[in-house]
């Protein structure tokens, strides 16, 4: 999720990486510009296919430019390991300062990584901003090789208070696999046999489907949302296979913080502007695999319940409510990615819902601005790649809105819709930035990058853009 930045409005309250006091939350290289991070885990390195891929796309005063990137796989200079057929390395991303020194630093998970003999075992590298570059990393430890396999399918950078009781009061990075654990490894990597863990009542066939990290300002104690699919053989999955999808609060007191609505994504940010945080989560799946689903797929925010209170209010949206453009079909996925972030610079942040399953999976992403009320769906605007300004166009299978984020990358205290559109061309994969304006998102000026001006080459199916993240 976006980070934490109270005094501008800027952006959310809920954060990918609790961030250093120094330094611009986001900034790779340590300009003063927030930074987009792209993966590219399916890319083709030295012929070795699904070897992985991550663009550093750095923000400059035109917002960011394909031309200033760095391009980093583990044959780069300072990576651990090699490039090797299915790491997929950039399967997942987070950016956060691990060491407070001002340099914001990327988490990157390589689930398919064969180790010490594990076929897929998995990995995870911490990358260091510095002076010199992206060309110093080191290996995150696995606490439990034998147990799991795809380890770093999914991350979370946060003080974890009760959590993670090895190290409360510092950073720690939650790691999940193809079971239903999380591991809690401390940030500076110093301590690694102090690693604990944490496991959830979910479908360990599934594993861990994603985690999202919320900072809560001026405290040591970081929440965390934890998606899964259910309950095992007979649990409560819809065709009792237990697939449905859940999402859990990690509670120190009980770990599980009880049901929240069925779903694989989440962000937090402050969508009316009263300062306290606000909770979203998004569902794209059918009645047929979540019974409580709409068709298309449904977002329902729960007002002031980021920290895991009670809400103070619910509301729902899908494609079916009131001035949201189109309609609820079966596999529009809409949900599938969610971002927060003011666009328009009016205090209140707004709300990107990612539909890349829309109209033959061409995708389609959906911008609903905050107010000091409900979130203003009877102004919801549609962008798909049909939109006037969007470079190309609208093909089956493009899956516009994979993934979208919210980055002011030019400092003008407008945020940036990042959109992706990870099976764009063949699944290359692509990515573009539309500004943010006092109209909200605008196409003026907009950025179109593919994998050939991202320094990828032919690489093939590289579904670049299957991650997407920044402060």
């Amino acid at each position: 999720m976006s980070a934490t930045l109270l005094a501008s409005g800027l952006t959310p309250l809920a954060m990918a990486s609790a961030e250093a006091a120094v330094g611009t939350p986001g900034d790779v290289n340590k300009d003063g510009y927030r930074d987009v991070v792209v993966s590219a885990p399916n890319a083709t390195v030295a012929g070795r296919a699904k070897a992985g891929a991550v663009l550093v796309l750095y923000g400059t005063a035109h917002g960011i430019d394909p031309s200033r990137r760095t391009v980093l796989t583990q044959n780069s200079t300072g990576i651990p390991g090699a490039a090797e057929a299915g790491d997929l390395f950039g399967a997942a991303v987070v950016v956060s300062d691990l060491n407070r020194d001002g340099y914001s630093d990327l988490v990157v998970g390589s689930p398919g990584e064969d180790v010490a003999g594990d076929d897929g075992g998995g990995s995870v590298t911490v990358v260091y901003g510095t002076s010199s570059g992206l060309t110093k990393a080191k290996p995150v430890q696995d606490p439990w090789p034998s147990s799991h396999d795809a380890y770093g399918r999914t991350l979370a950078v946060g003080t974890y208070n009760g959590l993670n009781p090895v190290n409360d009061g510092k950073l720690s990075i939650a790691v999940g696999a193809n079971d239903a654990e999380v591991a809690f490894v401390p940030a500076d990597l110093t301590a690694q046999s102090g690693t604990s863990g944490n496991g959830f009542a979910f479908n360990p066939a599934y594993g861990i489907v994603a985690l999202t990290a919320i900072d809560l300002p001026n405290t040591d104690d970081d929440r965390l949302i934890v998606h899964g699919r259910g309950v095992g053989d007979g649990g409560w999955g819809y065709d009792g296979t237990g697939d449905d999808p859940g999402t859990r609060f990690a509670d120190p007191a009980g770990f599980e913080g009880g049901d929240l609505p069925a779903g694989t994504t989440s962000a937090v940010g402050d969508l009316d502007g009263n300062g306290s945080p606000d909770l979203v989560i998004g569902n794209p799946e059918d009645p047929s695999q979540s019974p409580d689903a709409s068709l298309g797929g449904e977002v329902t925010v729960y007002y002031d319940a980021g920290s895991s209170g009670s809400p103070s209010r619910v509301q729902t949206i899908t494609q079916d409510t009131a001035g949201v453009p189109g309609a609820g079909e079966a596999k529009d996925r809409f949900g599938a990615s969610v971002a927060i972030g003011d666009t328009d610079k009016d205090g209140r942040a707004d709300l990107v819902i990612g539909a890349p399953g829309e109209n033959g999976a061409s995708g389609a992403v959906t911008v609903v601005r905050g107010t000091a009320g409900l979130l203003d769906v009877a102004h919801a605007r549609v962008w798909t790649q049909n939109t006037a300004g969007v470079a190309g166009s609208s093909e089956t299978g493009d899956a516009f809105g994979s993934a979208v984020r919210i980055v002011d990358t030019n400092k003008d205290g407008y945020g940036d819709l990042v959109v992706a559109a990870s099976g764009e061309n063949g699944g290359a994969g692509a990515l573009w930035s539309l500004r943010g304006s006092a109209a909200s998102v605008t196409a003026a000026a907009s950025v179109n990058v593919g994998t050939g001006g991202a320094g990828l080459g032919s690489a093939g199916a590289a579904r670049l853009g299957s991650v997407v993240t920044g402060p």
